[in-house]
């Protein structure tokens, strides 16, 4: 079991993805996460045969974790830091954002991760159709009459 304070004493305390100082939150009273709850993010995620291991997971803010879905790391981070250059006060406002704006900002995530997908198919048939030899056989049942 990985330790979630652990992970998070790892990098400083801070978001991976927005660089943003993270917070623990236990759930008493049922007083809703906050946005900069720290929470444990998987790099691959388990939907794709990521592991619950040390070198596969990182600490990030409950926003960004929940925003980020099952894209790929590298490029929700590259997305971020989009997004934080073409608005500087995004930054400084990020964890205050409104709900319209967050969802503008989920369908961009979903967006990516959809063009993603289409690429890894893609590279993935593609390196089928090199590597292996495709051999269609038919199978009947009865003997074909010529």
């Amino acid at each position: 079991m990985v330790d979630i304070i652990a992970l998070s004493a790892r990098q400083n305390h801070r978001c991976c993805y927005c660089g943003h100082e993270m917070v623990r939150h236990s759930h008493i009273n049922r007083q809703p996460t906050p946005r900069n709850a720290i929470t444990k993010d998987h790099v691959e995620p388990r939907t794709y045969g990521g592991e619950t291991t040390w070198w596969n997971l990182v600490a990030a803010c409950c926003q960004c974790n929940q925003l980020r879905g099952e894209m790929e790391a590298t490029a929700f981070y590259n997305l971020m830091q989009k997004w934080f250059k073409r608005d500087p006060t995004l930054r400084s406002r990020w964890h205050q954002i409104d709900r319209d704006e967050l969802i503008e900002f989920k369908i961009q995530c979903l967006t990516v991760h959809a063009r993603q997908l289409r690429g890894l198919g893609r590279n993935n048939i593609e390196y089928a159709f090199r590597h292996f030899d495709f051999v269609i056989r038919r199978y009947h049942r009865y003997p074909i009459r010529a």
